[in-house]
């Protein structure tokens, strides 16, 4: 049966096209497979499979843009004629998103954007460019955006629209966190995180090994991570970007990090242990657990363990291990105190 598709404009032709295409290629597949043509149907497939994880792409950068939207009109005292417009497409393009109407979706991004005018469209572009001007150092993606947005001001006395796609395009790929700063991934997924320290032999400084794991049924937002290193010591790099995880989804990262200043490499971290320590998240919900082992041949005595926590979390005591013997290895559960939780907020 043939499906009604409401009529599309722009970037939502492009996206319905896309969509089109997918399905009939789908069809053809199939029909590859009853003729009993597996190698077409093959290399069909492979060919599929890239216009499909293309479309995924597109669906996401339209949720970051209306995501994007939201936030931004949200922050306005006061909203004019054309905000309260951008904010009813936004409302609306979201809810075409949720039943999978993404051509209207996409519609709705333009018109947004375009109702906001060129007053609306400069506010924005100067808050978003302040909000990457105070975040100090910028990953690769943001140092992007923050390129999009001075494209898009100069641009807004001589051509809007292009001043318009900017913006677009900048808020696209920063996402939600582009005109607010994000809830913590801490609140709002649930993963396994688990940072630890290794030292390879002959070599001048320690690798910081960071993994994660999506223990959820949704994505895990790209992110920035600053290594949580002690004082005293630098890593490199300074900010590591982790990408975007699926469901079930792993990753790992491994970081430099090297004693500064007139700290030896025996001090603080010391060489002769070894420290993990895990995070077992769940949707604000946080479990803390640190491993230690004495790699030395002598016992180790009153070592006091001040894992790193997430913003927003507290260490509601410091354990002591007082002994560790050589080789020997010790699991410590960390008691947490969520400070949201301790002071109300959102209740």
């Amino acid at each position: 049966m043939a499906r009604t598709k409401a009529p599309a404009t722009g970037g939502a032709e492009a996206t319905l096209k896309r969509i089109d295409y997918i399905e009939e290629e789908a069809e053809n597949i199939q029909f590859a497979i009853w003729a009993n043509r597996p190698i077409g149907a093959r290399k069909m497939l492979r060919e599929l499979s890239k216009e499909v994880e293309e479309a995924e792409g597109q669906i996401m950068d339209l949720y970051r843009a209306l995501s994007s939207l939201e936030r931004s009109l949200e922050e306005l005292e006061q909203m004019s004629e054309g905000d309260r417009n951008a904010w009813d497409l936004t409302m609306l393009g979201l809810q075409h998103l949720r039943e999978g109407n993404w051509g209207a979706a996409a519609d709705c991004v333009e018109g947004a954007v375009a109702s906001m005018g060129k007053e609306g469209l400069e506010r924005s572009l100067n808050t978003l460019g302040r909000h990457l001007n105070e975040m100090g150092e910028l990953s690769d993606i943001e140092d992007i955006a923050l390129t999009l947005v001075n494209q898009g001001k100069e641009a807004l006395d001589s051509d809007l629209s292009s001043a318009a796609k900017a913006f677009e395009d900048a808020i696209s790929a920063l996402g939600p966190v582009a005109v607010n700063e994000a809830a913590s991934p801490f609140l709002v997924n649930s993963f396994f995180l688990s940072i630890g320290t290794t030292w390879p032999e002959g070599k001048d400084h320690a690798l910081m090994v960071i993994t994660l794991e999506n223990t959820g049924e949704n994505n895990i937002s790209t992110m920035r991570l600053a290594p949580p290193i002690p004082y005293g010591w630098s890593a490199s790099p300074k900010m590591c970007e982790i990408p975007e995880i699926p469901p079930d989804g792993f990753i790992e990262i491994g970081i430099e990090i090297r004693p500064s200043g007139s700290f030896p490499s025996t001090a603080l971290l010391g060489s002769s242990l070894n420290i993990t320590t895990g995070y077992d998240v769940e949707y604000g919900s946080l479990n803390v657990q640190t491993r230690v082992e004495n790699r030395t041949p002598n016992t180790m005595q009153g070592l006091l363990l001040d894992p790193w926590m997430p913003e927003g979390f507290e260490t509601m005591r410091l354990p002591l291990v007082e002994n560790l013997g050589p080789g020997d290895v010790v699991h410590v559960p960390i008691e947490v105190l969520n400070l949201r939780e301790a002071v109300g907020i959102g209740s």
